[in-house]
């Protein structure tokens, strides 16, 4: 009997094909810096919708899948896959993909750059005034600082005998596990935070996803009241908006992510051929995107100066060429060890 999660894998995939539309997004979004700006029309309610509740919903499945991986693996397997999967890549991609994004910011704000300051200038770990960054890949330096801090703990618990939260504590405790992520928001927390990112509010999704959000009758529950937690998130946004001024954010987050989830589970637990294709990609996606979005920006502006003109343009070029660097690379050996790419 086949038992996986399709649904897991297809959130995945969404969430990073998302992430590719908030980063062209972002080039014309109000209040929001990028490495390539063109005419910033869009408020900044499009990036705030789309993009927010995506990277913690990224880290929350990667919690509930580290669970069902160590399952079935040693700390020392899991860490071998979390080196391989992650740092490898995160090392190889920051040396090798990473620095045209900065250098491309100089170049488009000053009219020069110098390549080589994206690896001996050190300023915010941003990348927008052509100094060193991780740009995107931040992503897999979180989630593998936090995967290895979090491993002695999930294992001590897993050795303990212990099964998830999920089925000791009700819904409405669950939803209010969202403070948890507010409170890593005080400035005294922020110990690592590369624009503004702070990895304990990500350490706090993980560990939620391993400890709650992995159990099989919590996902039933969230499938069952997805109608209720979406009436929920919307109306909390609201409150959160209107009456609060942004604060307690991460909360919002937090619901939304029960939402998706409870939505995927309903909606999204099927297979094929597409959605394999798709979640087998999603990764070598999430690394390469972000460059040819940049590159393509880049040179679409020196054609036209029409945002109605540069948004197809740049998001075709640079879904073509992601996806052409994925299937060039993952068929040389050497490469899918770099990259951590499926062949």
């Amino acid at each position: 009997m086949n038992n996986r999660k399709y649904y897991i894998d297809n959130l995945r995939s969404f969430a990073i094909l998302l992430v590719f539309v908030a980063h062209i997004i972002i080039i014309y979004s109000q209040d929001h810096t990028f490495y390539i700006q063109g005419e910033q029309f869009l408020p900044a309610i499009f990036m705030r919708i789309i993009a927010t509740f995506l990277m913690p919903l990224l880290f929350a499945v990667a919690g509930m899948s580290s669970r069902y991986a160590l399952e079935r693996r040693s700390a020392g397997e899991y860490t071998k896959e979390r080196v391989s999967k992650l740092l490898l890549p995160l090392i190889f991609g920051t040396l090798l993909i990473i620095p045209v994004q900065p250098y491309i910011a100089a170049l488009h704000s000053n009219g020069e750059a110098n390549y080589f300051d994206s690896f001996t200038k050190i300023t915010d770990l941003t990348g927008y005034d052509g100094a060193f960054t991780p740009a995107n890949l931040w992503f897999l330096l979180y989630l593998f600082v936090v995967s290895m801090i979090c491993l002695p703990f999930m294992m001590w618990y897993k050795n303990k005998g212990k099964g998830t939260l999920g089925d000791k504590v009700p819904l409405i405790p669950v939803i209010l596990m969202g403070l948890i992520p507010c409170i890593t928001q005080n400035e005294a927390l922020k110990i690592i935070a590369i624009d503004g990112k702070s990895i304990l509010e990500y350490s706090a999704y993980f560990l939620l996803g391993y400890f709650f959000l992995s159990n099989d009758n919590l996902l039933k529950k969230l499938d069952k009241y997805r109608f209720l937690l979406l009436g929920m998130t919307v109306l909390y946004t609201w409150f959160m908006e209107v009456i609060l001024d942004g604060e307690f954010r991460e909360a919002a987050y937090w619901l939304a992510i029960l939402v998706i989830l409870g939505m995927g589970r309903h909606y999204l637990n099927f297979g094929g051929k597409i959605t394999a294709y798709l979640s087998k990609s999603s990764f070598g996606v999430y690394i390469f995107h972000q460059s040819w979005i940049v590159i393509a920006a880049f040179f679409v502006f020196k054609v036209t100066d029409s945002p109605v003109l540069q948004i197809p343009l740049i998001s075709l070029s640079s879904v073509i060429l992601t996806y052409l660097t994925y299937e060039i690379f993952r068929r040389i050996s050497v490469f899918r060890w770099m990259f951590g790419l499926k062949k």
